[in-house]
């Protein structure tokens, strides 16, 4: 099957859709694989998160974009965004809210861009509305961000989270989805890790270069590319 090409950038592949980082899609040749499932690995602190708010924020009007919250209420991850430079209040950018009822304040109704599921053990529920933003989209490539799927892992049983995980990513992949999970790093053991990245295209890694700059890595390339949070969010340096 032909892999296609940008019509506007020949280089870039035509199986991607755009990080959101102009020069990171040029290493990844287009963006993330699309359909696809993809980790972003690090520790706690805005690069990880950036990373995923620039995927969504990318978002293209003949697109829906998705954040399921588990660490964060919308409202919250709505201003971390804005605090870095990106506008995540587009009325294709919504929110499933699994955080608040639980986790959060414990006050939170369903809105047009927010739906609500009862915590992050809910994954029936989850489960459920996933199929609902998969109609509510029909014809239209998904961009879906777990933030983060460390707190589902947190929550439930290594069993649920490997069936949850399997029944989703076909699903998700079948209607032309891709999806960014995002793992905070030093939580879980390392057979909890590999549990997680089972079936996932492609892990990028965030860390510290042991010189105080921060990089990341990325399957498509033998060397860690420095980065750095900017007013405008992400910089390749």
């Amino acid at each position: 099957m032909s892999l296609g090409v940008n019509e506007e950038m020949p280089i870039l592949k035509g199986n991607r859709l755009s990080s959101g980082i102009k020069d990171l899609d040029i290493i990844l040749e287009g963006g993330y694989l699309n359909p696809g499932s993809h980790v972003i690995m690090g520790p706690s602190g805005i690069e990880k998160n950036a990373f995923a708010y620039h995927f969504v924020a990318t978002v293209a009007q003949n697109e829906n974009a998705y954040i399921i919250c588990a660490g964060h209420a919308p409202n919250e991850v709505i201003d971390k965004a804005g605090g870095i430079g990106l506008d995540l209040n587009k009325s294709n950018i919504r929110f499933i809210d699994c955080y608040t009822s639980t986790l959060g304040t414990g006050q939170v109704a369903a809105t047009e861009k927010t739906r609500v599921v009862g915590g992050p053990t809910a994954l029936n529920d989850l489960s459920l509305t996933l199929n609902e933003i998969i109609g509510e989209s029909t014809g239209k490539k998904i961009r879906i961000v777990f933030d983060t799927l460390s707190t589902f892992v947190l929550y439930n049983q290594k069993d649920s989270i490997r069936k949850f995980l399997n029944l989703i990513d076909g699903r998700l992949k079948s209607v032309g989805a891709t999806t960014i999970y995002l793992i905070d790093d030093g939580v879980h053991d390392k057979q909890t890790i590999s549990l997680v990245l089972h079936g996932m295209d492609a892990v990028y890694t965030i860390g510290d270069s042991g010189n105080g700059k921060t990089i990341l890595a990325i399957p498509e390339i033998d060397m860690p590319i420095p980065i750095k949070v900017g007013p405008t969010g992400i910089v390749i340096i």
